[in-house]
């Protein structure tokens, strides 16, 4: 019941995203904030580099990253493990309209969205991590080829290994990702 609720919480936290936007006016044009190919450097959610193809307001995102992953066997005699582990990524973003986003020092070029994922850890340590989240993509203005993108939201492990005989346990958690892009076209 509780990952029900917690779906159900991000679930309205998004709508409420969407619902309150302080842009201005849509006339402004900001077509030229963007491309359509795009690389990254990607952390929190793995240390990787992505890359994004953009077709309107989607994006497709396939990625190559370095997972950590808490080991523990609940024995009190042995400590907990944080191993690093490869992991290969893909993913699916829509995001809104841009809009202008006045600021005192500089102006930023926003957009909102929903980003869903499926992480899958491979070696020793077999994962896959499906994720829903939020997410805000920023631009600086000015900035035309260089973007900020913030995600935030949940995930659930999969395990599908073994460790010290027995199998750990699914687990949900959150989904915190911060990763800079440069457009390359």
């Amino acid at each position: 019941m509780q990952k029900i609720s917690s779906l159900l919480f991000l679930l309205f936290i998004l709508q409420q995203g969407f619902a309150q936007t302080d842009a201005k006016p849509a006339a402004t044009d900001f077509s030229s904030y963007g491309g359509k190919v795009s690389v990254g450097i990607s952390i929190l959610d793995g240390v990787g580099v992505p890359a994004r193809l953009y077709r309107n307001n989607s994006v497709f995102e396939l990625g190559a990253y370095s997972a950590g992953i808490l080991l523990e066997d609940f024995d009190p005699n042995n400590s907990p493990v944080i191993v690093s582990a490869p992991m290969f990524g893909a993913g699916y973003s829509y995001f809104g309209n841009k809009f202008l986003k006045a600021k005192r020092k500089r102006n930023k070029i926003k957009s909102h969205g929903i980003a869903l994922r499926v992480n899958q850890i491979v070696g020793q340590y077999r994962t896959t991590v499906p994720s829903l989240s939020w997410a805000q993509e920023i631009f600086r203005e000015g900035r035309t080829n260089r973007s900020f993108l913030f995600e935030l939201g949940i995930q659930y492990g999969f395990p599908n290994y073994s460790y010290n005989g027995t199998i750990p346990d699914s687990s949900v958690g959150i989904r915190l990702r911060c990763q800079w892009n440069l457009f390359l076209k």
